[in-house]
């Protein structure tokens, strides 16, 4: 049966796919699937060019380019839905470990998570390799159809309002045929984190709070190791730099505490927690997600400029720094009732 409509769908990959990389292990696709309520989503080939134009041939020109390579790359625009959010997060430089509720476990506030939801815990990725995923880009009205293969995610950005924006890097661009796929998609009455749902945990005495963002940048590095046969990169690691969240906080009214700690360097315990005025499935238990910050610092900002007003703001910026009691700069998790996302080679609760 033909798709029906136009959609973008996303699906793990056990290892980066390259061009007619084998679909046995260890590079096959995972048979779960998400279909992305995406507001927009680019998916680009960026092909890169030999030019041949400095050439003698006794033209008034230049003979045609060569293709060389191609830099795949692309952006996902989607709200913060809780069901959504792991599968991006899991392709931005974070391991995920899942756990099943049962009643007994905890969520970060000692809550007992019920079972019909999941815990997902992200922290960061060790080692070289990066996880990726397989996008179909369907433009079903075209008759266009697009197969982008081991696309990590190379930026993410969270705001207050639910906004969420993930860069892509990737190792190939492929028109398709029709996937014959049905999009398939969370019911609408489940709401996406906005402000109304989040508590900031933050500096003491810091002034009154006027907004909240939160960004990941996570290294990738494209190659071609020139063991196939391609003019797309084969693989796709991590690169040099470890990941980091930033953000940024500004501030409706100016607090010396806020000043202090950008000149002193202090670092200071914070957590932004977000819970949904909707359940999960039958449980009387909420959609809820916490991004835990133990050496959260100030980077930059300062006090908006003096005028004739009667009230002063300010806007800081700031980094998840290391903290050597907790053993990590970022933990983010995640209760939700995504039960699976890795199956058939990772259906278990091991780390994907």
């Amino acid at each position: 049966m033909a798709t029906p409509s136009s959609c973008v769908q996303v699906a793990l990959e056990e290892t980066a796919r390259y061009e007619n990389a084998p679909t046995t292990a260890p590079y096959r696709v995972g048979t779960d699937v998400a279909y992305l309520p995406i507001t927009a989503a680019t998916l680009t080939p960026d092909p890169q060019w030999i030019d041949r134009s400095d050439e003698v041939r006794a033209i008034e020109g230049g003979v045609p380019n060569l293709l060389d390579t191609f830099q795949v790359g692309g952006n996902i625009a989607v709200r913060n839905y809780l069901n959504v959010l792991p599968w991006l997060l899991v392709c931005s430089g974070f391991t995920a470990t899942k756990t099943a509720g049962d009643g007994a476990i905890t969520d970060p506030d000692a809550v007992a998570i019920p079972a019909g939801a999941t815990r997902w815990v992200f922290t960061k990725r060790s080692g070289v390799g990066a996880r990726t995923m397989q996008v179909l880009q369907n433009f079903v009205d075209q008759g266009v159809f697009v197969k982008a293969q081991g696309m990590g995610v190379s930026g993410l950005s969270l705001n207050s309002a639910g906004e969420v924006s993930a860069d892509l890097m990737g190792l190939v661009y492929l028109r398709t045929a029709d996937p014959n796929v049905t999009p398939s998609y969370d019911t609408q009455a489940i709401p996406h984190g906005r402000r109304g749902d989040i508590t900031l945990t933050w500096l003491s005495n810091s002034g009154v709070t006027d907004d909240f963002s939160l960004a990941v940048a996570n290294s990738l590095l494209r190659h071609r190791s020139m063991g196939v046969a391609t003019y797309y990169p084969d693989t796709l690691s991590q690169g040099d730099d470890r990941v980091k969240v930033t953000g940024s906080i500004p501030k409706y009214s100016l607090a010396s505490a806020d000043v202090d700690a950008l000149l002193a360097g202090t670092t200071f315990a914070s957590k932004a927690r977000w819970v949904l005025p909707r359940n999960i499935g039958a449980t009387s238990y909420p959609y809820k997600m916490w991004w835990d910050m133990p050496s959260c610092q100030y980077t930059g900002g300062g006090a908006d400029a003096l005028g004739n007003k009667r009230r002063h703001g300010g806007s800081f910026d700031f980094w998840a720094a290391w903290d050597e009691t907790a053993g990590y700069d970022i933990k983010i998790t995640i209760v939700n009732a995504l039960a699976s996302m890795g199956a058939p080679f990772n259906s278990s609760n091991a780390n994907l």
